[in-house]
């Protein structure tokens, strides 16, 4: 005898189901909620893979780093040389030796673009997958921002209790006290922050960190899991029958967790690496930035953003190539290296995506001003008109070179991709339906991502 086949809604849910999404709701689980948690069943990878951003704050030139122009004129061509790659007919500046005989691992993305010229609107268009920022993006972040791509993930398939989902270390992205959009959950709401961790990884000092709760909960101030509990259940006990209830008992939990987790602390001490492999990465804050990102998602963390370098740090206005040489381009090139052999030496390649970008690129000719911080004649403007982006691990393919810049490196010639595009085919790649439905704190619908997915990425 066969089982009568239950009726389905339009939604996609039995009739059971949503009865007993109605009986949830007294429970302070809404229907919305239930569609939510069957979306996240409905797109989760067997492989469920992490993402690594390692971010360059205040963007590279391009055409001085990962697309030289040997045959332009001096203005716009600058002072390096180029090198082979390993991959034949690509040529990079002579200062990424090491990234350079492991371009057979990764894809370069020559044709990246968005048009933004200041930093705030780029970092918001570039850490949140947008085609361009949105029309309300301010010089510091709003409640009504696009979510970090972090933020996206914790939302939509977060890390197990006794990981944070999401982390952004070793610096906060300011200026002039205001916080950059994109660094945060934005209309998904404060309970999806990404936690903010500052301190440079390199200083003999750095120890983990004592982690604060998004709310502004500060398990330092805590000594114990009882002080913390009974500290959440006074708010509860005044803001019982709100919304906010479900958002503390969240809180409560990941905190309760975090507090007994050895696995989190362990994660943060570097002193449990061999020396050898700290000095391969290099001591400075990027390199150990870099190795401690690799520490976290071995340890279950779903989303770690390293800032390479403090606000503006490649910001060239001026001196760019003396900057480039001796104070930028080695420690990148030693510390993002570094990463993808330890990432391939440990057999977790597959498990990672790694993205390394800046926010924009910079002005095709030296001296050219774009902004009102303009360029020196030695330095070079802001410029969102094209960009390159590397992406290694996570089941994409390397050893490739996808679009092109034009002859000056001034705008896409083929294959223009935004990045929209490149969220779309990392979330997919994350098991994440870029077109799936999210919800902002008032339960206004988005849609997750409008990007069109790389098909040239995909293995």
């Amino acid at each position: 005898m066969t089982t009568p086949r239950e009726h389905s809604h339009s939604s996609g849910l039995t009739r059971r189901e949503c009865l007993r999404a109605g009986a949830i709701g007294w429970w302070g689980v809404s229907l919305a909620d239930l569609l939510k948690l069957q979306a996240q069943a409905g797109t989760s990878d067997t492989k469920k893979r992490s993402l690594i951003i390692a971010f360059c704050p205040g963007a590279p030139s391009h055409i001085d780093s990962w697309d030289p122009k040997p045959e332009a004129p001096a203005q716009i061509r600058g002072e390096f040389k180029t090198i082979a790659t390993k991959t034949p007919g690509v040529r990079v500046t002579e200062h990424l030796p090491m990234l350079a005989a492991l371009s057979d691992k990764y894809t370069l993305i020559r044709s990246m673009t968005h048009g933004e010229r200041e930093h705030e609107p780029g970092t918001h268009t570039m850490l949140c997958g947008l085609h361009k920022a949105p029309s309300q993006s301010g010089r510091a972040n709003r409640s009504a921002d696009r979510p970090n791509i972090g933020s996206i993930l914790t939302y939509v398939r977060p890390s197990p209790a006794d990981v944070p989902s999401a982390i952004v270390l070793p610096t906060k992205l300011t200026f002039q006290g205001n916080f950059f959009p994109g660094q945060n959950a934005g209309f998904l709401g404060a309970q999806y922050d990404p936690w903010h961790l500052d301190g440079d990884p390199n200083a003999p000092s750095f120890r983990p960190p004592d982690l604060e709760l998004p709310s502004g909960l500060s398990l330092g101030r805590l000594d114990s899991r009882r002080d913390l509990l009974a500290d959440l259940e006074v708010q509860r006990r005044d803001l019982d029958q709100t919304a906010s209830v479900a958002r503390l008992d969240g809180f409560r939990q990941k905190a309760a967790s975090l507090l007994s987790s050895r696995k989190t602390r362990d994660a943060f001490d570097l002193n449990r690496e061999d020396p050898k492999l700290r000095d391969r990465y290099g001591r400075h804050m990027m390199g150990q930035g870099l190795l401690l990102a690799r520490r976290l998602v071995e340890a279950g963390v779903g989303f770690v953003q390293v800032n390479l370098g403090v606000m503006n740090h490649w910001d060239t206005h001026s001196d760019n190539f003396r900057r480039l040489k001796n104070e930028l381009l080695p420690p990148y090139d030693r510390g993002v290296s570094a990463l993808i052999e330890d990432l391939d030496r440990r057999g977790i390649a597959d498990d990672v995506i790694l993205i390394v970008t800046g926010e924009f690129g910079r002005t095709p000719k030296v001296g050219q001003q774009t902004t009102v911080a303009n360029a020196t004649g030695n330095g070079r403007d802001h410029w969102g008109g094209v960009f390159t982006t590397l992406v290694y691990g996570g089941g994409l393919k390397g050893g490739q070179v996808l679009g092109s810049s034009d002859r000056i490196g001034a705008y896409p010639a083929s294959n223009a991709y935004t990045p929209a595009d490149l969220a779309a085919t990392v979330f997919r790649q994350l098991g994440v339906q870029p077109r799936q439905e999210i919800h902002d704190i008032f339960g206004r619908p988005f849609i997750l991502n409008e990007g069109t997915v790389i098909d040239a990425l995909l293995s």
